[in-house]
C-alpha cells in the first residue's frame, strides 16, 4: 500500500511544533512512521487562542519548513489542533422512531438519531459544533449498545458528547494557516489528539484521567469504561512557573525556562544546596542562585497549578471511576517531581508520564511528552480514516457519517 504523508501541527501559546509522518492507512498497522519534526517559538497566542495573526503564521512557516527539510518532503495540508477555554463538551440525547414494517436499524437511522442530538442543542450564532461523539446507544429498552446497525427495534436513542467552540478563534486559526501557504486537512479539538497518542486502551477501559499541561492551558480528559466521559480546560500552565523564575531571579524568560528544565524541581528541599550560575536579564551579567531557592519559587506556583487540576477533577465527580490513574503529558509534564506533587494531592490515584505511542521511524526525536499533541493529531486522523484496501486515500469525504463515527469509536474505546 502506498504511504500517505501527513503533517500534524501543534500550535501552542509558546511554540509551534510540526511533525511529518508516513501512514499506510491499513487497519492492521496502527503505527505512524516519523520522518521529521520542526519547532519555532510563538508569541502569537494567549491561553491557546490566536491574538496575533502575523506572529502565528510566521511561526507556522518556520516550524513546517524545518520539518520538511528534515523529512525531505513538501506538505500542502496540515492537521491542526484548536485550543482555548471556549472549547466545551456536554452530553446530549437524541432519539428517533424506526417506523418501517421491517424494523432493522440502518446506517441512515444512526445518522438521523445523531443529527437529532445535534439539532436540538441551542447554540448561539457565534458557536459551532466541532465534534459529535456518540457515547451510548439504546435500542428500545436495551442500553449499552455499541453498534445498533442490523439490530431490530422500534425506537433508537443515543447519548452524544458534543464538543463546541467559538467560530472566531477557529476562523483566525484558519487565517494563520492560509497565510502560511497551507491548507487545512482537519481541525481537531483538544484534548482528543494527545489522548490517542499517550493513553493505552486498557487504561481507558479501566478508567483514567489524562492531564495535558501546556504553557498557558491545561486540558483534562476523563475516560470511563473505555469512553471519553468528560473534558475541561484550565487557564494555567508551565509558563507561569517560568515567569515566576524570571521575576524572582531577574533574568530573561528564555534563561528562566532553561533553569527550570535543567535544575528545577516541583518540590521544596528536593535539590542539593548548590549554586546555579546563569545570565541576568541584560544578557551579559553573570548571576548565581541557590538551587533550593529556585525550587522554592517553582514549588510555590506548582502547588497552585496542581490544586487547580485536582479541584477540576474533584468537581467532575468522576475520580472514583478512574482506577487507571492519571497520565501526565504535554511540555509541562517534564518538570521533575511534578508527578510526585500530584500524587500527594490526589493520593488515591497513581500518576505516570505519558509519551507518544504507536510510532516508528525517528522515534528518539519525538519520544517526549511535549510531542504528544502533534503525534496524536496524525495518529487520530489516520485511525479515523483508515480503510481496508483503499490505496492510501482519504475517505473522510466519501463515506457516510456513521462509517466515520465507527472509526471514531474504535479509536476512543
Amino acid at each position: 500500500m502506498r504511504e500517505k504523508i501527513l503533517c500534524g501541527l501543534d500550535i501552542g501559546s509558546g511554540s509551534v511544533s510540526a511533525i511529518i509522518a508516513g501512514c499506510d492507512f491499513s487497519e492492521d498497522n496502527l503505527n505512524v512512521n516519523i520522518m521529521g519534526k520542526g519547532e519555532a517559538h510563538c508569541n502569537g497566542l494567549k491561553n491557546g487562542v490566536v491574538v496575533n495573526i502575523k506572529n502565528t503564521y510566521s511561526s507556522i512557516c518556520k516550524a513546517v519548513e524545518k520539518a520538511e527539510e528534515e523529512a525531505e518532503v513538501k506538505v500542502k495540508d496540515i492537521i491542526v489542533n484548536i485550543n482555548g477555554n471556549h472549547i466545551k463538551g456536554r452530553m446530549h440525547q437524541g432519539s428517533t422512531k424506526i417506523a418501517r414494517t421491517e424494523n432493522e436499524i440502518t446506517e441512515e437511522d444512526v445518522e438521523r438519531v445523531i443529527n437529532s442530538a445535534r439539532t436540538t442543542v441551542p447554540l448561539s450564532s457565534d458557536r459551532n459544533i466541532i465534534h459529535a461523539i456518540p457515547m451510548d446507544f439504546k435500542v428500545d429498552s436495551n442500553s449499552g449498545v455499541q453498534d445498533p446497525v442490523g439490530m431490530d427495534g422500534n425506537h433508537l436513542e443515543v447519548e452524544v458528547m458534543l464538543i463546541t467552540g467559538l467560530t472566531a478563534p477557529e476562523n483566525n486559526l484558519n487565517k494563520c494557516i492560509t497565510r502560511a501557504g497551507l491548507g487545512v486537512e482537519a481541525i481537531i479539538a483538544n484534548p482528543l489528539p494527545p489522548a490517542v497518542a499517550v493513553v493505552a486502551e486498557e487504561e481507558k477501559k479501566l478508567g483514567c484521567i489524562m492531564v495535558d499541561i501546556g504553557e498557558e492551558t491545561v486540558n483534562i480528559a476523563i475516560f470511563i469504561g473505555g469512553k471519553l466521559n468528560y473534558i475541561s480546560e484550565i487557564d494555567t500552565g508551565s509558563a507561569y512557573i517560568t515567569h515566576d523564575l524570571a521575576y524572582g531571579l531577574k533574568t530573561s524568560f528564555s534563561e528562566a525556562k532553561r533553569i527550570k528544565e535543567e535544575f528545577g524541581h516541583a518540590s521544596q528541599g528536593s535539590s542539593l544546596d548548590r549554586e546555579i550560575e546563569y545570565i541576568g536579564v541584560d544578557g551579559h551579567t553573570k548571576r548565581k542562585a541557590l538551587n533550593k531557592n529556585i525550587d522554592d519559587i517553582i514549588a510555590s506556583r506548582t502547588e497552585e497549578i496542581v490544586e487547580e487540576i485536582a479541584s477540576d477533577i474533584e468537581r467532575s465527580g468522576k475520580e472514583q471511576y478512574t482506577p487507571g490513574g492519571i497520565i501526565l503529558t504535554g511540555g509541562g509534564a517534564k518538570l521533575k517531581g511534578l508527578d510526585e506533587v500530584i500524587n500527594r494531592r490526589l493520593s488515591n490515584l497513581q500518576v505516570r508520564i505519558g509519551r507518544p505511542r504507536e510510532i516508528n521511524g525517528k522515534v528518539d526525536e519525538v519520544n517526549f511528552p511535549e510531542y504528544s499533541m502533534a503525534v496524536g493529531l496524525i495518529n487520530y486522523y489516520r485511525r479515523q480514516n483508515s480503510t481496508n484496501g483503499a490505496e492510501g486515500g482519504y475517505r473522510v469525504n466519501k463515506e457516510g457519517i456513521w462509517i466515520r463515527i465507527k472509526r471514531w469509536l474504535e479509536d476512543m474505546c
